[in-house]
C-alpha cells in the first residue's frame, strides 16, 4: 500500500502540496476522448457539461468504473443520471468515488440546465465534497460549478465550465478552480472532431483533443489525447439492446502505464 501512496504523490506533487481534492477519473467514453469533452454536443457522454439536463434527452443513467494505472487496491467507481422535468431544462446528479484503503474522496455534484434559445444552454452545480486519511480524520466542503453550451455557427458547437471560482478551502487546504474551455465539430452524422483546454491556478494549461466515429448506427470508436504528458487514449462502445450500450475505453500513460475504464449506459430519448 505504501507503494501506491508513493504513485499518488507522484502523479500529483503540485496538488497535494497545498490541495486535497484530486479530479475523479473520468468514465470511459470522456476517457477514451482524452477528456475533451466540455463542447460535446448531446448528451450521449452524460454530464460532460453542467446545461447538458437541458439539453433534449428525456433521461439516462450512467455506471462507470476504472482502474487507475492498473493499481488493483486503488478503487474508482462514478454514478451519473440525468431527468428532462420541462420542455427546455432538467437535473442531473453525479457521484464519484475515488480512493485507496488510507485515503478516499468523495463528490455529490448536484446540476442544472436550462435551454435559453435553439443555440444557447446554461448550466450551474453544486458539490458536496468529502475526503477521508486515517489517522487525520475527514473533511467536508462546499463549490459551485457554472457552465455554457453554445451552437453559433452550423455543426460547431463551443462550451465552457469553471468549477470552484471561489476556491473552497477542505481542512486547511485549497480546492482547486479550473476553467475548461473547449469546441466541437460535427463534420458528419457519423463524425465529432472536440479540442479543450483546460487550466487551474497550480498546474500547466492542458491540452486536449479527440474523435468519435460511428461506422455503423451500433457501434462507436473514439480516440484521445491529452497532455501534461502526452497521454493517448482509445475506445469503443457497442450498442447491446434498445437504449442499453457498453462503452470501454483506456488511457496510457507514458511512465505509469494503462488506466482502463467500462461503463453501462441506459438513455431514453
Amino acid at each position: 500500500m505504501r507503494s501506491v501512496i508513493r504513485l499518488i504523490l507522484l502523479v500529483f506533487p503540485c496538488w497535494l502540496n497545498g490541495q486535497v481534492f484530486m479530479r475523479p477519473t473520468d468514465h470511459a467514453a470522456a476517457l477514451s476522448l482524452g477528456g475533451s469533452t466540455v463542447a460535446y454536443p448531446g448528451a450521449q457522454l452524460g454530464l460532460v457539461n453542467d446545461a447538458i439536463p437541458g439539453f433534449g434527452t428525456r433521461k439516462g443513467v450512467l455506471v462507470s468504473s476504472a482502474i487507475p494505472y492498473g493499481i488493483g487496491g486503488w478503487q474508482t467507481a462514478r454514478f451519473q443520471g440525468f431527468l428532462r422535468t420541462g420542455a427546455n431544462d432538467g437535473f442531473g446528479v453525479d457521484i464519484a468515488h475515488s480512493g485507496i484503503e488510507s485515503y478516499l474522496e468523495q463528490r455529490f455534484r448536484f446540476s442544472y440546465g436550462r435551454r435559453l434559445g435553439a443555440g444557447l444552454l446554461l448550466g450551474g452545480s453544486a458539490d458536496v465534497l468529502r475526503v477521508s486519511a486515517q489517522e487525520y480524520g475527514s473533511a467536508t466542503g462546499v463549490a459551485f460549478n457554472l457552465s455554457v453550451l453554445a451552437n453559433p455557427f452550423s455543426n460547431v458547437w463551443l462550451g465552457a465550465q469553471i468549477q470552484n471560482p471561489v476556491q473552497v478551502e477542505m481542512a486547511g487546504a485549497v480546492v482547486p478552480a479550473i476553467l475548461r474551455l473547449g469546441a466541437a465539430w460535427r463534420a458528419s452524422a457519423t463524425l465529432i472532431l472536440l479540442a479543450e483546454t483546460e487550466k487551474d491556478l497550480e498546474r500547466p494549461a492542458q491540452m486536449k483533443v479527440g474523435v468519435e466515429y460511428r461506422p455503423v448506427a451500433s457501434v462507436v470508436l473514439r480516440t484521445g489525447l491529452r497532455t501534461e504528458p502526452a497521454r493517448p487514449a482509445l475506445g469503443a462502445g457497442l450498442l447491446i439492446a434498445k437504449g442499453f450500450e457498453l462503452h470501454m475505453g483506456g488511457e496510457w500513460h507514458p511512465t505509469l502505464g494503462l488506466t482502463p475504464a467500462a461503463m453501462i449506459v441506459w438513455r431514453q430519448e
